[in-house]
């Protein structure tokens, strides 16, 4: 290793360089700080001294993102150690500011209402819904945007020929028909769980079809699907099998497009666009015979409040029937949900899949970057030293079977131990210190006195007594001793003294499992941190992990300590997909990817990459914001020769399926919205998926044939993942959820309560913050009743907050500007932050010549991506994005969504074709930046903060 190499080691990475640690020490650090953030008794985590300069770093950049905590260092050399702790809140105004008003402002006031007073229909208004004598229909949505097309129930036309029928009978589920049937038929809800390519999804509504044709009864069948892309295509397979075109018996109805008829029973639609038809009253269901949930096991917030409305609904509806699809997966939860529903379990049709986890994979395609050599250096000697600290141990601390309980060797049913040579070590003692050190040790172990290990450290100081001390009657050492009483203080002096954690005892327990079994969580985090810490192979694994070479998980600490997996390793996908590309047989890449920024960075990799041959390959994408006609190209087969590689979010996981799909890459990751209710925030970034998300990866590679999944994660990482992933609802703010409550609750239930009702109820804490959001922007009242305005921003599709800078904009008659700058805030910044501090100089300059001298983060979405657009009409669009640091792949999710708003606004009666209200009329004054910060600051309060010019000071406001 190179002086600077070693000087690096030594002082940690600097602020612009990534840092890379090992995965189990990732994890360790992960899990104690989150224990710590949600343990309200606790105030400080210290960690202990073995961390190295760069975990310490890492610690420092974790706590920076989670915003709440703090992180400090003290102490030099080894015995430097790391302490975090939360950070208190500053002084908050007990209330928000409000606007100021004139003595002459009263006066015009006043006047207007002498000759205009306050009529009996306006005080009507204001009388809150619950003491109205008004039905209780009166807080539902009236509009008729975005909802089902009414279709009276009708026997189902015939199904036609079709060249699928061949195809439909070989599914378990069409095998299962009959005892399917029977189960909807005898029961009001029914789950039916079935593993990937069951079939379920396009063969349970057809049953019901065809069961109700036989029977000559009147159906009408609704199916919602948690993404678009998925109601259209399984409609249009649907209809395909039974040999009729789309629109006809089968047809589908999302926001701003449908195709149905006057003869459609069947019809798929999102879950959204159901909400929206159950928010003008439930009545609505008086006309549906049969609803089907399709993906409950998702878990998303919709899906959530959707089981909540139909729960709701059932009493009313005798005629009605429910049907909860999922994949098996935390069934029970749905079944008790519902009463105890009956479940019926349809087995997959699954072929073989072999699994590769990231250590499989470093090693198959030789895999290495630029810091790996330097990393397996380090790992190199740690080894070589340890290795010497181990044979001494080893050497000292064997305990012969003699000095176990009775000698004899049925006593001895545990493990005989490494430490065979322990009575040699004693020997070396003197007798009174012996006797001492079993004395103290005895007397700790029975009283829990932390007093008398204060001899027992002197001793091992000053009298040449191991650390690794085992007594003689309980096989214990002192570290076992202080991990079970809980003297944190004095594990980490042990620690720092050399202490052997993987020592175990005469019942093969060992320091962790003490602190384990005597629920000690704060020394079980420093002792898991500490092992982790050692990249000796002493950390105990499990059965997966052991299978692992030693060979091989050297290479895996190399390449952890070379690469953040925090994020998608672009050019170890490349080099995975270019080896199954001339290794393996023939047949469709499916890649999951965190988000539509990694599918378009892979891509471009790809497609500069030399060692691809040109047109033998052909790309697609799969993203929820893509349009469907681009997407619809993805199920097609390509031609003979060439190799489909399809690059895809979740999307792909369980909302669709490609029957060519015969490798899998997953990189595990899932790009997700986190409320943190301590903070206020929310982020969207990529989190590590489930086992269940990884199981129903693996199943995409086994529909046609046998195939491969390559994870690009350890095997240790899969035990750490997390059963299921944490539901939509309990991880997101409520705001949106809280309007579309008002629509839908009874009039007399507040919204906390109705909220209660679902199958995992959100923390009251979000819940009331929600609330009180939305009280603060107008769209609730006080009473809890939705307002106007309230009525307008639950059609819109963002959040409420920005859906009231919108509707400030259509009044002020400044759009265009506004639409730009909330489809950025409602998405993500487009700059990349470069590596290099002079690349970073330069994008800082980038910004300020973009803000235009108005000093304004907004003013810079507005004229980046106005420049953007003309670059793009121009044709220089790529040479624009990498000069000025922008991602193109986020300008066009951004320019997606403002086509998506604009749609909206159409539909809602904000926009209008021509005349006044019309595109030209509402960008009047588009050109005003002082009106369009006028719509900014209106649709943010109260996140607003007022500085006062005399003492140049920001008073800090809450957050709310």
């Amino acid at each position: 290793m190179s002086k600077k190499d070693r000087a690096k080691l030594e002082r940690g990475p600097k602020l612009h360089e990534p840092v890379c640690i090992g995965e189990s020490v990732k994890i360790g650090i992960h899990l104690a700080i989150e224990r710590f953030r949600l343990d309200s008794s606790q105030t400080e985590l210290p960690f202990p001294t073995s961390l190295s300069t760069t975990e310490r770093a890492y610690i420092h950049r974790y706590c920076n993102q989670l915003g709440n905590l703090k992180a400090s260092s003290r102490g030099s050399g080894q015995n430097r150690c790391i302490t975090v702790r939360k950070t208190a809140g500053g002084k908050t105004f007990k209330t928000l500011p409000s606007y100021f008003s004139f003595v002459h402002s009263a006066t015009q006031v006043n006047a207007v209402l002498s000759k205009y007073p306050v009529t009996a229909k306006e005080k009507q208004d204001l009388t809150p819904l619950v003491v109205k004598s008004a039905n209780t229909n009166e807080s539902r949505d009236k509009s008729n945007f975005g909802r089902l097309t009414t279709v009276v129930p009708q026997v189902p036309l015939k199904r036609g020929n079709s060249e699928l029928n061949k195809f439909r009978e070989s599914l378990p589920v069409y095998q299962m028909g009959i005892a399917i049937v029977e189960g909807i038929n005898t029961n009001k809800v029914v789950l039916i769980a079935g593993e990937t390519g069951s079939g379920k999804t396009t063969q349970v509504p057809q049953l019901i079809i065809d069961d109700c044709y036989d029977r000559k009864e009147p159906c009408r069948i609704l199916c919602t699907q948690p993404r678009r892309i998925a109601a259209v295509s399984i409609a249009e397979r649907v209809a395909a099998e039974r040999g009729e075109r789309i629109g006809h018996v089968v047809g589908y109805q999302i926001r701003l497009e449908s195709k149905i008829s006057p003869k459609t029973v069947l019809t798929f639609c999102t879950t959204g666009v159901l909400l929206r038809t159950l928010m003008g009253g439930d009545a609505c269901l008086s006309n549906v015979t049969h609803v089907i949930v399709d993906e409950v096991h998702e878990r998303d917030r919709f899906t959530d409040f959707l089981l909540l409305c139909l729960k709701e609904a059932l009493p009313h509806h005798q005629n009605l029937r429910v049907i909860l699809m999922s994949a098996t997966l935390n069934m029970t939860l749905f079944s008790e949900y519902f009463d105890g529903c009956p479940v019926v379990c349809v087995p997959g049709n699954l072929y073989h899949v072999d699994e590769l986890f990231l250590e499989d994979i470093l090693k198959w395609t030789a895999y290495k970057n630029k810091d790996m050599d330097n990393a397996m250096l380090k790992t190199q000697k740690s080894k070589g030293q340890v290795e010497c600290l181990s044979e001494w141990c080893s050497k000292q601390l064997n305990i012969a079977e003699s000095a176990i309980g009775s000698g004899t060797e049925e006593d001895s049913d545990v493990t005989t131990s490494d430490n065979a040579e322990l009575g040699e070590e004693k020997e070396e003692l003197e007798p009174w210190v012996i006797e001492e050190m079993d004395r103290r040790l005895k007397e700790v172990w029975l009283t829990g006195s932390e007093e008398s290990f204060h001899q027992i450290l002197y001793l091992i100081s000053s009298e040449n007594v191991s650390v690794d001390y085992v007594q003689s009657e309980t096989s214990t050492t002192p570290l076992m001793i202080a991990a079970a009483r809980g003297f944190i203080n004095v594990v980490e002096h042990l620690l720092s003294l050399g202490a052997d954690a993987s020592i175990r005892t005469s019942n093969n327990w060992t320091a962790l499992d003490f602190a384990k079994k005597f629920n000690k969580i704060d020394i079980l985090e420093l002792l898991e941190a500490h092992l982790s810490s050692l990249e000796s192979g002493h950390v105990e694994v499990g059965e997966d992990l052991q299978l692992v070479s030693e060979e091989d998980r050297e290479l895996l600490s190399a390449y952890q300590q070379s690469f953040d997996d925090e994020k998608v390793d672009i050019s170890l996908v490349t080099c995975l997909i270019n080896h199954i590309q001339t290794m393996e047989r023939e047949g469709a890449i499916l890649v999951f990817l965190p988000g539509y920024d990694d599918i378009m960075n892979l891509k471009a990799a790809i497609t500069d990459d030399r060692r691809f041959p040109q047109g033998k390959l052909v790309i697609y994408t799969l993203h929820s914001s893509l349009q469907y006609s681009d997407q619809k190209r993805v199920f097609k087969p390509p031609p003979q020769g060439i190799r489909k590689i399809i690059l895809s979010t979740n999307i792909a996981e369980t909302s669709i399926t490609i029957n060519d799909v015969v490798f899998v890459i997953d990189c595990g990751k899932v790009k997700e919205k986190t409320y943190d209710a301590l903070t206020s925030l929310t982020m969207l970034k990529s989190n590590w998926i489930s086992k269940a998300s990884a199981l129903q990866r693996k199943g995409r590679a086994g529909r046609c044939q046998s195939g491969k999944c390559y994870h690009l994660f350890s095997r240790s990482r899969y035990m750490h993942l997390q059963d299921y992933q944490t539901p939509e609802i309990l991880r997101l703010p409520l705001q949106e959820l809280c309007l579309h409550t008002k629509l839908l609750a009874p009039v007399s239930q507040s919204i906390e309560t109705f909220l209660s009702k679902c199958p995992q109820a959100p923390p009251q804490l979000i819940i009331r913050n929600a609330i009180h959001n939305l009280k603060q922007i107008d769209a609730l009242d006080p009473f809890e009743d939705m307002t106007e305005l309230g009525q307008h921003l639950s059609d819109l599709p963002i959040e409420p907050r920005l859906g009231k800078i919108i509707l400030y904009s259509v009044v002020l008659k400044c759009l265009d500007p506004v639409l730009t700058i909330v489809s950025t805030l409602s998405y993500k910044d487009p700059f990349i932050i470069p590596a290099l501090p002079s690349e970073r100089r330069s994008l800082m300059g980038k910004r300020r010549k973009f803000a235009e001298e108005s000093y304004s983060d907004h003013m810079v979405f507005l004229r980046t991506f106005q420049a953007w657009q003309k670059a793009k009409a121009e044709g220089w669009e790529r040479a624009f994005c990498e000069k000025n640091f922008i991602s193109s792949s986020t300008m066009e999710m951004i320019s997606g969504i403002r086509v998506q708003l604009l749609a909206q606004l159409r539909a809602s009666g904000f926009l209008k074709a021509r005349g006044a209200g019309d595109i030209r009329d509402l960008n009047a004054n588009s050109d005003n930046w002082a009106l369009v910060k006028a719509c900014l600051v209106a649709g943010t309060y109260p996140n607003v903060i007022q500085r006062d010019r005399l003492t140049c000071c920001v008073p800090q406001l809450n957050r709310e």
